[in-house]
């Protein structure tokens, strides 16, 4: 079989748009991140989210000082009310995975 200069070059243009497409996927994922924002300095943050459905949810908002509750679906996003008090922040769970599972085990027994 003869040696094609031309199939060389075009594979390694095909390989080096799959990289930069994987590339920009990556990047756009991890910039619509809901949590990231919880983290950052911004004005603007998701504090909480709760899944309803496949396209459903509440989100838990950050505006300022203001804590907003708000629904968002396939047709829009709703305020559905704004919170008098700020919420806590998240607690980190006390308890390992292991000791969480030997706990259930034990409720599930009836000890």
């Amino acid at each position: 079989m003869p040696y094609e200069p031309d199939g060389l070059s075009s594979l390694s243009l095909a390989i080096g748009a799959i990289v930069m497409l994987l590339w920009t996927a990556l990047w756009a994922l991890r910039r619509a991140r809901p949590h990231t924002a919880a983290l950052s300095g911004r004005d603007c943050a998701i504090l909480r989210s709760l899944a309803l459905g496949p396209r459903e949810r509440i989100l838990v908002v950050r505006i300022g000082a203001k804590h907003l509750v708000v629904g968002v679906g396939s047709t829009g996003i709703s305020l559905l009310c704004e919170l008098d008090d700020a919420l806590s922040p998240l607690q980190p769970a006390s308890m390992t995975f292991p000791e969480t599972v030997r706990k259930a085990m034990e409720r599930w027994r009836g000890g």
